[in-house]
């Protein structure tokens, strides 16, 4: 009886412990950012594959991210550190593959969300070219910048967007981004999403694109997603396709 009583004390503490817990929100796998950090003291992988088709005339040119990692962990409460690489590969008449460029940055909470006022946050960070390979080494260190807004609207639909400029690191010339993503929850553990978004150059052509996915919830810390998406001008990527696992690791 006794043996009982311990172990029962033990599963209450442990489910009070998961109700204190934060939700998972993850930056994955829409393009839009959230407006929200990591709990203090807490990593977070976001990791997944990516296969992007384009064409260019008659020449099919296939782009793959065998592995996009996204390291999120909080020093502060509201101020995570990110570090984030990925392994890279192209197929155009011949193929080529190697690491991207070394990403680090930081998000940090600016206000709650409250009423009509919307949570923000502001996240930025640099690329380095001396960490990529060969093939995916750009001319000049990479940056970019964002604000994140997010609003939830009822209990299962939310509205998020993104505008910030970003560097590619072959010019000195900026691109502003801009995203719109509308959250619904399904059920508990599943949600879905649909996406637009786009990046507009000082000069030369913009991007525009739409995607949607979805995102299932096995644990508190655990999730899984899928999503796909497409160009719509010929500047875009015509397709491409996307799945990935998104973890927190307690405190």
């Amino acid at each position: 009886m006794k043996q009982f009583l311990i172990v029962a004390c033990l599963l209450f503490s442990l489910a009070i412990s998961a109700q204190d817990k934060p939700p998972l929100v993850t930056d994955r796998p829409d393009q839009t950012e959230s407006a929200v950090t990591v709990p203090l003291r807490s990593l977070q992988v976001e990791t997944g594959f990516l296969l992007e088709q384009s064409t260019s005339g008659s020449v099919l040119h296939k782009s793959f991210a065998y592995n996009t990692t996204l390291l999120r962990y909080g020093i502060l409460n509201q101020l995570e550190l990110r570090l984030g690489f990925e392994y890279l590969g192209d197929k155009n008449g011949y193929s080529t593959s190697g690491f991207g460029p070394l990403y680090t940055g930081f998000k940090i909470k600016i206000t709650e969300e409250e009423g009509w006022k919307p949570g923000m946050a502001f996240l930025t960070g640099l690329s380095f070219p001396f960490t990529a390979g060969e093939y995916y080494k750009p001319e000049y260190t990479a940056a970019d910048m964002r604000l994140a807004f997010a609003h939830t609207l009822t209990e299962t639909f939310s509205l998020s967007y993104n505008l910030g400029a970003e560097w590619n690191g072959e010019s000195a010339i900026p691109g502003y981004f801009y995203s719109v993503a509308a959250g619904i929850g399904i059920t508990k553990s599943v949600g879905m999403f649909v996406e637009s978004y786009g990046l507009i150059p000082e000069t030369g052509q913009p991007e525009h694109l739409l995607d949607a996915g979805f995102t299932l919830l096995l644990l508190a810390n655990l999730q899984l997603d899928i999503s796909g998406g497409i160009g719509l001008n010929e500047q875009a990527a015509d397709h491409f396709i996307s799945f990935g696992v998104s973890y927190r690791l307690p405190e």
